[in-house]
């Protein structure tokens, strides 16, 4: 943190000198315009052209010599940092256009405006100061809770590929939230005026993504453990009690996050132990049968991000 001297200037004003490393930052000239919005009890000075700015950005990616994770992670990469055009070109482009169609078609709003043998244009029109980060976790949660309640199904049903799809889902709005809190903190001015979002809120927003996206991982990973696993039926049930405690341990701690009620989160967080406690007692019993291990492994993961989601709330 820095400290500026406030200087009387003329008979009604008052100056500040601003920091030589922000004005680098925003690429500032002398004669450039500078937003000034006043808040309840603080200014926010913005750039007058950064969302303009922000708006052309374009990318080219060189797709000879990279694998496709490595190319979907670039492409994941220029997403969140709102690229909004992203041209791919090179000489292996042929060859691997099925799987940059497929990575295109698995973010939301980005489109294929361009395609022929030497590049592959594409391009979102969303309005980011219409994109709610709040609306979209919530929509995150609706499919993470019926990821977990499938959970208790899948001894009995072939779940795997189902979950699969809905994790996909996840992850396609977990980017675009992502995407929604970069933007958001390169103009905070206008996601206060908007959203009523500080900074500090955008950063527990950026968490409990994290966080919401990590439980639907580990849903996804306990379900194939269990379509795969040796256990006996009675040893099942007993699994099923676990997945079913882990359920009701994240819907109580989502309810209080959504609330923001850091009492209730604080009294969650001693959920945590007893139901690792359970998880070591039932791996203790059933070691011995084939993948029992690695199911039992997933839970205790998925219990600890629950109990992390729990802390953003008391912590907040």
């Amino acid at each position: 943190m820095e400290y500026r001297k406030l200087i009387s200037f003329g008979k009604n004003s008052f100056v500040i000198s601003l920091p030589k490393a922000w004005i680098r930052h925003s690429k500032l000239k002398k004669g450039d315009l500078i937003y000034v919005e006043e808040a309840s009890d603080h200014l926010v000075l913005r750039p007058h052209l950064a969302k303009e700015q922000e708006e052309e950005r374009k990318m080219t990616i060189d797709v000879d010599g990279k694998t496709i994770p490595l190319l979907t992670r670039e492409l994941n990469a220029a997403y969140i940092e709102n690229y909004r055009e992203v041209t791919f070109k090179g000489k292996e482009l042929k060859e691997k256009s099925k799987d940059i169609l497929d990575m295109v078609r698995k973010l939301i709003a980005l489109e294929v405006l361009e395609l022929d043998s030497e590049h592959i244009v594409t391009k979102d029109f969303l309005d980011m100061d219409k994109v709610s980060v709040k609306d979209l976790i919530k929509k995150m949660d609706i499919i993470v809770r019926s990821m977990l309640k499938d959970c208790n199904d899948s001894f009995d049903e072939d779940n795997v590929e189902n979950l699969q799809l809905r994790d996909e889902d996840v992850n396609r709005l977990s980017f675009l939230v992502y995407r929604a809190i970069r933007h958001g903190l390169r103009n905070p001015s206008q996601t206060l005026k908007l959203f009523n979002f500080t900074t500090v809120d955008l950063l527990n927003y950026y968490w409990t993504t994290f966080h919401l996206e990590a439980i639907a991982d580990e849903t996804k990973r306990i379900v194939r453990a269990m379509d795969k696993t040796s256990l006996p039926k009675n040893k099942q049930k007993d699994f099923i009690t676990l997945l079913q405690n882990a359920q009701n341990f994240y819907l109580d701690v989502i309810k209080s996050h959504f609330v923001h009620d850091r009492q209730k989160a604080l009294l969650l967080s001693t959920r945590k132990k007893p139901l690792v406690k359970s998880a070591n007692k039932f791996f203790d019993e059933n070691e011995d049968f084939k993948r029992t291990s690695y199911m039992v492994d997933r839970y205790r993961r998925l219990v600890g991000i629950i109990h992390e989601l729990d802390r953003l709330t008391y912590q907040h």
